[in-house]
């Protein structure tokens, strides 16, 4: 008569973890400075980072996992497959860059949204995008403030 050999559950488990999406993160921007709720001064310097895909210059084209920043400042990105066009508040990091200084803020409240996009500059389809507000004080040099 023949004995069941036991069988140890922990390589299924560890299989079936692997499968679920163990590896990777999921693709996202972060805005990394300011930070959400922050005061600062009329020149503010959004920083950001990119997980599970890649900065680079726009190329024109569709290259999976690689696209460029794009912020939305005080108005409503567009969605996810859209083409991002050109106009008052939103900033082409087209350069491949992962800051930028908006100037001359007007004092208040603002939101920045960061959007990753394809080097066609369409907002790329799952990845997901930050949003920060953040609120700039009145500026102390006299200087006339500028809206975005």
């Amino acid at each position: 008569m023949s004995r069941p050999v036991p069988v140890s559950p922990i390589p299924f488990l560890l299989l079936a973890l692997a499968a679920c999406g163990g590896g990777a993160p999921a693709a996202r921007v972060t805005i990394t400075a300011p930070a959400d709720g922050d005061t600062v001064g009329p020149g503010v310097t959004v920083r950001l980072e990119a997980t599970g895909w890649r900065v680079v210059p726009a190329d024109g084209l569709e290259t999976a996992g690689e696209g460029h920043h794009h912020l939305f400042l005080d108005v409503d990105p567009v969605a996810a497959g859209d083409t991002i066009g050109r106009a008052q508040g939103i900033v082409h990091l087209g350069s491949g860059a992962s800051e930028h200084t908006f100037e001359g803020l007007a004092p208040g409240p603002h939101r920045v949204i960061a959007v990753a996009a394809f080097g066609s500059h369409r907002a790329m389809p799952g990845v997901a995008r930050d949003t920060v507000t953040f609120t700039v004080r009145a500026d102390s040099t006299g200087a006339s403030p500028v809206t975005p």
